[in-house]
């Protein structure tokens, strides 16, 4: 059996897709595993900040980007209070979200894919076009962990 070494943690800072980053943590520790932290800049928001005459195209994509660089340092900065040295890589690029995560892992030989059930996208987009992780989970060839988030238990 193969082990895992390279750990996938597509972001999109949504409180779950954060709380997916902490526990690919929690697996990193055991053991010498690099994390790569992938965030997509999504064309379609990008199109649709200009439609809106928000912004130009490539001024979205600059703030975006700069916003996720920002967003990665902060956990990158915490993961190493917490846990000392590790080996955290970052990626922002723009694109397709579940098709940029899944070229990923062919190009950077990831072994394993932590990410949150669900991100940011709107219930209705989901409904009609399923969300990223659900299209991750079906394009995966490698292991796919799907993390909710935590439920307060009543009783």
């Amino acid at each position: 059996m193969k082990g895992i070494k390279k750990i996938l943690v597509p972001l999109d800072f949504s409180e779950c897709s954060k709380h997916a980053f902490y526990y690919a943590l929690d697996i990193a520790t055991e053991g010498n595993k690099e994390i790569l932290l992938l965030h997509v800049i999504d064309m379609d928001l990008q199109d649709k900040i200009a439609d809106l005459q928000l912004c130009s195209k490539s001024e979205a994509k600059k703030l975006m980007e700069k916003n996720a660089k920002k967003e990665l340092d902060k956990l990158r900065k915490d993961a190493i209070k917490k846990l000392g040295k590790l080996s955290i890589k970052e990626i922002v690029e723009d694109g397709i979200p579940f098709l940029n995560i899944l070229r990923k892992t062919r190009e950077l030989n990831i072994d394993l894919i932590v990410m949150g059930s669900f991100g940011t996208s709107s219930p209705m987009k989901r409904l009609f076009f399923g969300s990223t992780t659900e299209k991750v989970l079906r394009g995966s060839k490698i292991p796919v962990l799907c993390i909710p988030l935590p439920q307060a238990i009543e009783g």
